[in-house]
């Protein structure tokens, strides 16, 4: 009899463990097109490689993740989320690239550290009208470039921590670090780079209205070591506006965005702005479009002329569902970049596609493309 009982004690206890332990989940997404570019127009001429027409098959933000909570009682539950980028079309591995992080969740709101993206980012991706806001036709394309110097606020913060606020009716808010890890105090060569970034969303129903807020401090004794070019002791911000409403079959969206960097040598601005929509013609088809322009860059860098520094990005596509998790994918994009768009002060390089990046830019250059895939998750 006493055995018996210890046994069912043993048995309770490894119960309650196990009903402590984490879920964990593994998912991703496979996401692949045959696509089609063309590149040409460019004043002085573009890269032989590739063109003026190339096709290539595309791995558009392909993914391996893994997730898992565990319920720590009294409201509170640990998580964490290990994904990594699969890029399959070339024969690429794994890499820790994506967002991953660990972090604590309860009645106080959310704290996780670790590498992922930020309010301006998740901003950005939330408004595109593509799938995943991957491929030839993501919105990232024009976004915070500075006529094509460098990009910072579109990628994902590595060494970072974030503090987002309870859901209070639709609303939150997110308050992240990036800490300064890569200081340097060498004489001449010296660098300590860190960054904030704010972000507060109302999402309820048809309604989601967002704002973010960057800034990239990055204290540098040499110029070369400025992101965007402008000499030392250089900091850049970036302040993202934009909203979406859903009505019936259709959505509307649009998305202002101003990128601002300034150092020794002067500043740079810019403002870009975009408008889409979709509209679902059956139960399981919708089709999608969205436009954005990239306007002149604007500033006090010397004497350099920056007019005609901007581009224009415009995309159509249909986007069918097979299934819960299959759907089949026609994008078409076109991205016009303006008469001077590599002459920003010796440091544009112009605009290309976003994820779906040609590797090719500069004055004048035009680029089109048609995407057809197919997207999976699972």
């Amino acid at each position: 009899m006493q055995k018996k009982l210890i046994a069912l004690a043993i048995a309770g206890l490894s119960g309650a463990a196990f009903a402590q332990s984490s879920n964990v989940t593994i998912y991703g997404v496979i996401d692949s097109t045959f696509d089609f570019i063309s590149v040409g127009d460019g004043q002085t001429g573009v890269p032989a490689k590739g063109t003026p027409n190339f096709n290539r098959v595309q791995s558009n933000g392909s993914r391996l993740g893994f997730k898992g909570t565990e319920n720590l009682g009294n409201g509170m539950s640990a998580f964490f989320q290990f994904e990594s980028n699969a890029k399959f079309d070339a024969g690429g591995g794994l890499d820790t690239g994506r967002d991953s992080f660990l972090g604590l969740k309860g009645n106080f709101g959310t704290v996780k550290m670790g590498n992922f993206s930020g309010p301006n980012r998740d901003l950005a991706g939330k408004l595109d009208v593509v799938i995943h806001s991957d491929g030839i036709g993501d919105n990232s394309a024009l976004l915070g470039k500075l006529g094509g110097r460098a990009k910072y606020f579109d990628d994902r913060y590595k060494n970072s921590i974030a503090y987002i606020t309870p859901n209070f009716s639709g609303f939150e808010g997110t308050l992240q670090y990036q800490a300064n890890e890569n200081k340097d105090e060498t004489p001449g060569a010296g660098i300590n780079i860190s960054l904030y970034e704010m972000g507060l969303k109302y999402d309820n129903g048809p309604i989601f209205v967002g704002v973010a807020y960057g800034k990239l401090n990055e204290n540098n004794d040499a110029p070369g070591l400025s992101t965007f070019k402008v000499g030392t002791d250089a900091d850049a911000t970036e302040i993202r506006v934009g909203g979406s409403y859903k009505f019936g079959d259709a959505s509307v969206r649009a998305l202002y965005a101003r990128t601002k960097s300034e150092g020794s040598d002067g500043e740079l601005k810019q403002n870009v702005w975009g408008v889409g929509g979709t509209y679902n013609v059956t139960a399981n088809g919708k089709v999608l479009a969205q436009y954005y322009r990239a306007a002149d860059v604007d500033g006090s860098l010397g004497a350099t002329d920056l007019s005609d520094t901007g581009a224009k990005f415009w995309v159509l596509g249909y986007e069918h569902s097979l299934s819960k998790r299959t759907t089949l994918i026609a994008h078409y994009a076109y991205l016009k970049n303006d008469s001077r768009t590599s002459t920003v002060a010796g440091a544009g390089k112009g605009y290309d596609f976003g994820d779906g990046a040609t590797g090719f830019t500069g004055n004048d250059v035009k680029l089109s493309g048609v995407s057809l895939g197919l997207n999976h998750n699972f």
